[in-house]
């Protein structure tokens, strides 16, 4: 029942969300923001200790509750915008983002051997499928299934209304490997803890561990890994940008491979540190249960 009734709020808040002035909208997300970081205090917590143990040595006190408070904000913007997702098309998603380098994507797909848009929690991700969808991409992203049955249903329903194949996570390895093989791309955030299943990492200066599987689908597919962020650079406005390649060969060491996961690992590190508010520092991604 408790899943339900946060279901049918969320829906609610949906319906004001579609009907409201756009200006309200951008307000209601910030306010959504704000009224979580007061709340959720444990998360709150667990974000400011994260930008501390990141960045700690660059910030001040304030300044990092400072930006605590401006992820919890972003956050609120980014949950808005996914409602307003059904809303964004073929005919007018280039009003929202501006795309660059998709020569990159282009030329990696026409390989024929799949490409792994290799991306993090990070900016809009949800947008980002979506925008690579509506480019006219054959696309796949391999996602967490929800604790709230309903959340879960109603979230891959408006992705696959964008065109995004849904592969959910825990069977996703033979799925991905299929599709990569189809000459398709896939999405597959890399910035969360593998705890046990990853290999070691330095991330912002510290090790952590980190999921294999991107470079290793990439190693037996010989899918090209292309690295891909979405940047909010204003309400309702993005930049989608697609880094240079990198393709391993399927005769590459275990050394070899972990080179290339620091190396991506790497990317992901300098988008947040360009932009420290877009990421989910919530996450604890430090856990070191290798180490």
């Amino acid at each position: 029942m408790k899943h339900l009734i946060l279901y049918l709020l969320f829906e609610a808040i949906s319906i004001l969300i579609r009907v409201l002035p756009d200006r309200v909208r951008y307000y209601l997300g910030l306010g959504l923001g704000k009224l979580v970081f007061h709340l959720v205090k444990s998360r709150r917590e667990v974000a400011a200790e994260n930008i501390k143990k990141a960045l700690g040595d660059e910030l001040t006190a304030d300044r990092i509750y400072q930006l605590t408070k401006k992820v919890y904000h972003h956050l609120g913007l980014m949950l808005v915008e996914f409602i307003l997702l059904p809303k964004i098309n073929r005919d007018n998603f280039r009003r929202y983002i501006r795309v660059e380098n998709e020569e990159i994507l282009k030329q990696a797909l026409e390989r024929g051997k799949g490409v792994i848009i290799y991306g993090a929690h990070f900016g809009n991700w949800e947008w980002m499928g979506a925008v690579i969808s509506l480019l006219g991409y054959p696309f796949n992203a391999i996602v967490r299934k929800q604790n709230n049955p309903y959340f879960d249903a109603r979230i891959n329903q408006i992705r696959r209304g964008k065109g995004v194949r849904i592969i959910p996570k825990g069977m996703s390895v033979r799925k991905a490997y299929r599709c990569l093989k189809r000459g398709e791309g896939l999405l597959v955030l890399g910035d969360q803890d593998a705890r046990s299943h990853g290999w070691e990492v330095t991330f912002f200066g510290q090790k952590t561990s980190t999921f294999p599987g991107a470079v290793q689908l990439a190693r037996r597919t010989g899918a090209v890994i292309v690295p891909t962020f979405l940047i909010r650079e204003a309400w309702g406005r993005h930049r989608l940008v697609f880094h240079q390649p990198y393709i391993i060969s399927r005769d590459a060491s275990e050394r070899e491979q972990r080179e290339l996961l620091q190396k991506l690992t790497a990317e992901i590190e300098a988008v947040i540190r360009s932009h420290p508010e877009q990421w989910l520092w919530l996450h604890r991604r430090w856990k070191n249960h290798l180490y």
